[in-house]
């Protein structure tokens, strides 16, 4: 009798079977297989996220640059071949001031060749410097400078009768993101105005 006892506990010993083993490694490659692809979609969002981060980065540096030297400048004029004076209200692609230090500062968008956004100064004219440069992950589609109550500044212009103005500045620039040339295209829009501090 306890012999039979003993094979009894022996028998019920056994393993897992073969068709238990492969359900269990299927459901789990299954459970890996759905982990490993949110992990891949997770890492190429965060790459596009640090990407975009850093374009739209460089170009609010750029426009910062550009914003804190023109406070202070004086002589705003807008350099559309159009525009008699020095107000724009229509826009152009290039704004000329001087700057606290006395030197003309031109900054200027280059829609097709070299850099996409240089400053000129009146005392290098022939070094521009790049603002920003061509990338090929941002691709800027316009920049536009519109120039307000630059002409009235002094308060001398034919339409100012006698009154002086605070001329002011505004920037626009839109352009989108390609993350390492994909499909996927990311747009943006940004606007800055920059009042003058010192009135003369």
């Amino acid at each position: 009798m306890k012999t039979e006892i003993t094979k009894k506990k022996i028998n019920n010993k056994g393993g897992f079977s073969l068709v238990e083993m492969l359900v269990a490694i299927a459901v789990f490659m299954s459970i890996m297989t759905i982990a490993i692809s949110a992990l891949i979609t997770i890492i190429s969002a965060n790459k596009k996220a640090q990407a975009i981060k850093s374009t739209v980065d460089t170009v609010n540096f750029a426009m910062e640059t550009i914003s804190r030297d023109m406070r202070v400048g004086s002589s705003y004029k807008c350099l559309a071949e159009d525009t008699p004076g020095s107000d724009c209200l229509g826009g152009s692609n290039s704004v000329q001031y001087t700057n606290s230090d006395g030197v003309t500062t031109t900054y200027t968008f280059n829609k097709d060749t070299g850099p996409v956004i240089t400053e000129t100064k009146s005392d290098s004219p022939n070094t521009p410097i790049a603002l920003i440069s061509r990338d090929s992950n941002v691709n800027i589609d316009n920049m536009t400078f519109y120039v307000i109550g630059a002409d009235c500044e002094s308060g001398v212009g034919p339409s100012c009768g006698g009154v002086k103005t605070q001329p002011r500045v505004i920037i626009t620039i839109s352009g989108s993101i390609s993350v390492n040339g994909s499909s996927d295209v990311s747009s943006f829009n940004l606007q800055t105005s920059i009042s003058q501090r010192s009135r003369q």
